[in-house]
C-alpha cells in the first residue's frame, strides 16, 4: 500500500470515528485505541494512560457532546514506516457555539495491518471563552 492509500485509510478511520463521536457515540474511537494509548485533553488535569482509563472516560461521555455539525480542516498524514501522525483542525458547532480545536494523533500499524491510535492530543486553536457565541 502506498503513502496516499495509507493516508486515505487513516482519514477514513478518523472521519468515521468523528461522525459517531459527534452523535454522542464513542465506540468507533474506542475501537481505534491501542492498549497503551496516551491522551491529553485541555479539560483534564492529567494525561490519561492506557485503554481502560480511556474506556472509562469515553463511556462517561456517551450520549453527551452532540454537535450540530463539524469540519475537519487541513488534515495532514505523515507516514514513518509503521507509524503515522495525523494532524488537523476541528471546528465543531453546537447550540450556536463554535469550538475550534487542534488535534494530533499518532497511529501505529499493528502486525495484523490494523491502524490504532497510540497517542492523542487535543488543544484549543486559541484561548477562548466557551460562552462566546459565533454567528
Amino acid at each position: 500500500m502506498d503513502t496516499q492509500q495509507i493516508a486515505a485509510e487513516i482519514l477514513a478511520l478518523e472521519t468515521a470515528a468523528l461522525d459517531a463521536w459527534n452523535k454522542g457515540n464513542p465506540t468507533p474511537y474506542l475501537e481505534l485505541l491501542s492498549p497503551d494509548i496516551t491522551y491529553f485533553d485541555p479539560f483534564l488535569e492529567k494525561r490519561k494512560n492506557g485503554f481502560e482509563s480511556m474506556r472509562i472516560f469515553y463511556e462517561g461521555l456517551r450520549g453527551k457532546g452532540e454537535t450540530d455539525r463539524y469540519e475537519m480542516v487541513d488534515p495532514v498524514v505523515q507516514l514513518y514506516g509503521s507509524v503515522a501522525v495525523l494532524t488537523y483542525h476541528l471546528h465543531s458547532y453546537a447550540g450556536g457555539i463554535h469550538y475550534p480545536w487542534n488535534c494530533t494523533e499518532v497511529y501505529r500499524q499493528q502486525e495484523n495491518g490494523k491502524w490504532q491510535i497510540v497517542h492523542n492530543h487535543w488543544s484549543f486553536i486559541r484561548p477562548m471563552d466557551l460562552e462566546t457565541k459565533f454567528q
